[in-house]
């Protein structure tokens, strides 16, 4: 039994969740882009592991502000029509 719900079983995620995604997509990038430029200059891994969240971030964020429906593995979140 699969707990993944298909796009076609749910309704897209409104617009106002989708604008607040975008913000959080413009701190992530500003964030991403602060952590490399610490990792370039005192520490590459620590860099790398502080880079992790905000790459974690835009990883959810960005198909929801595109398609308007979060990643797969978090389709169990919206429930069903």
């Amino acid at each position: 039994m699969s707990y993944f719900i298909e796009k076609n079983q749910v309704q897209k995620i409104k617009t106002f969740y989708r604008v607040f995604c975008f913000f959080i997509c413009l701190c992530s990038l500003l964030g991403l882009f602060g952590a490399l430029a610490f990792g370039t200059r005192e520490n590459l891994v620590g860099g790398l592991v502080a880079a992790l969240v905000p790459a974690l971030l835009l990883y959810i964020c960005l198909p929801i502000v595109f398609s308007g429906y979060p990643p797969k593995f978090l389709m169990w979140t919206l429930g069903k029509k």
